[in-house]
């Protein structure tokens, strides 16, 4: 029921649905699939939409939009980015860590030995699949050897290999099964819980399923079932009697292809859907003010961050990386490109919901004066130098634009030139020297070491100047399976990445989404893009 979502655009979405089987990233979804927690009470002032509440008082049904449905009921296998969305209440996972927390779902516990290289995992007794079998260890696995079977393209390969030495599973009785790892990785307890399960009776025990018919029939594990499917139309669940967990409230959840985002606004204001994405302050504005409707916000899990290029000459004086940052007014920014609804100022390189986030790491503050002397000084003063940033990401134009005008006050005249994805990577992720700046974003969701690391130790490109300083502390913490030292490790890793000037996080942006005001449970939830637990939803 977990869903997730993470950078390049192909690396991004390809690690999300290794992550979550969700994808993976839905790096696409980043800027259009928003949601999260947080209500707004009171009607004062509100104007009305009786339509909405009315309609959906009449139904017990959850009727949610989407761009298209899924090509695969297999979780592992489902790699659209909104993929991960549509399967939320179909498929389980194993458990969930959160910041504070572990939540348990098909797992009922799961233990690491002294050394950090043995994981035991007991499962629930007496679950089921949706057709009645039961859900067992020979269904770990199962699973587990399908995703070691590359030729599948399944979405767990951090599960099977750390690095790139094989994981041994091994089943211990009928609930329990023995992970070995090659080498301590402190972050493969939360990648482990991410598991979405596959029954192995379904496949005939052929882990060869990437072209198997039961990718399309009703193989789930969650507290619903399938109940129709549509392709291009709507993807239809129905709640399953014999769900091991809490029993759901809602009837049916249902996804409907309304691709267009006017379109759905519309549907929601007439009372066809229930659920709303927001994407921008505008609207988010709007169904604030909306009788009848509850407009939630919550902490997307990403970093939007303008970077240097290490290989331009422009930057050898490091004097020159602090004039820029000293002369950006990060509120003015957030002000202007975000608005309030849709973003916080970012003060590390970590997101504001990493595992190992910490709120009182010393971001960048603006120093004007100091910014135009340490200018002169380098010679950044009167240079024109080009910024790039990645159309496929929400307000990166604004916010460049924004640094174009706050730059002009250091004297620095600077060229922007916005490229899509594929192309934004072609010019940034490799050791071309003619250009100075980009804009981009990144997930930074969970245990540092799944996603954050791969911004700063080449994984993702080598264009980036990490100090060996920080690469050892990342490694140090990765070695680390003791959680209070790991938050020390990563504290200080954060206060020295922004003391190196390694990059200048600006944004964390914000999931908003629209209910009717009757939907209750709409709090909780994940990251991206919808709600963690399913049978928490309810009608009044």
């Amino acid at each position: 029921m977990i869903v997730f979502m993470i950078v390049t655009v192909k690396w991004e979405e390809s690690f999300m649905r290794k992550k979550i089987v969700s994808v993976l990233l839905c790096a696409a979804m980043a800027v259009t699939m928003l949601v999260g927690c947080g209500s707004k009470s009171g009607n004062a002032g509100k104007s009305t939409s009786s339509k909405t509440e009315a309609t959906a008082n009449g139904s017990n049904s959850l009727v949610m939009p989407v761009s298209a449905t899924v090509t695969s009921l297999n979780g592992d296998l489902e790699s659209m980015a909104e993929g991960a969305f549509q399967l939320a209440p179909y498929q389980d996972e194993l458990y969930y860590v959160d910041q504070d927390e572990t939540r348990w779902y098909l797992a009922d516990s799961c233990t690491i030995s002294d050394d950090g290289l043995t994981y035991t995992l007991k499962l629930k007794d007496n679950l089921k699949w949706h057709d009645g079998e039961k859900i067992t260890a020979d269904d770990v696995i199962f699973t587990f050897n399908a995703n070691l079977n590359t030729d599948n393209g399944a979405g767990f390969t951090n599960i099977v290999f750390v690095g790139d030495k094989e994981v041994k599973a091994e089943k211990v009785d009928d609930l329990t099964v023995k992970f070995t790892l090659p080498e301590v990785s402190a972050s493969y307890y939360e990648l482990l819980g991410n598991l979405i399960l596959i029954p192995e009776h379904a496949f005939g025990g052929d882990v060869h399923i990437k072209s198997a018919k039961a990718n399309l029939t009703d193989i789930g594990s969650g507290p619903y079932k399938l109940k129709e499917f549509k392709d291009g139309e709507s993807l239809v669940f129905e709640k399953f009697d014999d769900y091991y967990g809490d029993e759901p409230q809602i009837d049916t959840i249902t996804f409907k292809v309304v691709s267009d985002e006017s379109a759905q606004e519309v549907e929601f204001n007439n009372g066809d859907i229930n659920f709303l994405n927001v994407s921008s302050d505008a609207v988010a504005t709007q169904m604030e003010s909306t009788e009848g409707v509850t407009l939630h916000k919550l902490a997307e899990g990403r970093v939007k961050f303008l970077a240097w290029n290490k290989y331009c000459a422009t930057w050898e004086n490091r004097d020159a990386v602090k004039a820029v940052f000293m002369a950006l007014d990060q509120e003015k920014i957030i002000k202007g490109a975000y608005g309030e609804s849709m973003a916080t100022a970012a003060n590390s390189i970590f997101s504001n919901r990493n595992t190992f986030y910490d709120e009182s790491v010393k971001g960048y503050t603006q120093d004007l004066e100091q910014a135009k002397k340490l200018a002169k000084e380098t010679g950044l003063a009167g240079k024109t130098i080009t910024l790039y940033y990645n159309t496929d990401r929400g307000y990166m134009e604004a916010t460049a634009l924004l640094i174009q005008e706050q730059l002009k006050e250091i004297d620095v005249d600077v060229k922007i030139q916005g490229v899509d994805a594929n192309g934004f990577f072609d010019v940034v992720f490799t050791d071309k020297d003619d250009y100075e700046l980009y804009l981009n974003e990144y997930a930074a969701i969970g245990d540092p070491d799944n996603v954050v690391s791969g911004m700063y130790d080449g994984t993702w490109g080598n264009n980036i100047d990490t100090p060996q300083e920080i690469l050892d502390l990342f490694k140090k913490g990765r070695e680390t399976t003791n959680t209070e030292e790991r938050a020390k490790i990563y504290k200080e890793l954060q206060q020295k990445a922004n003391e190196s000037y390694l990059m200048y996080p600006i944004a964390y942006p914000n999931y908003c989404f629209a209910t009717s005001s009757n939907l209750e449970g709409a709090e909780t939830y994940n990251t991206t893009p919808v709600f963690e637990d399913y049978t928490k939803l309810s009608f009044k």
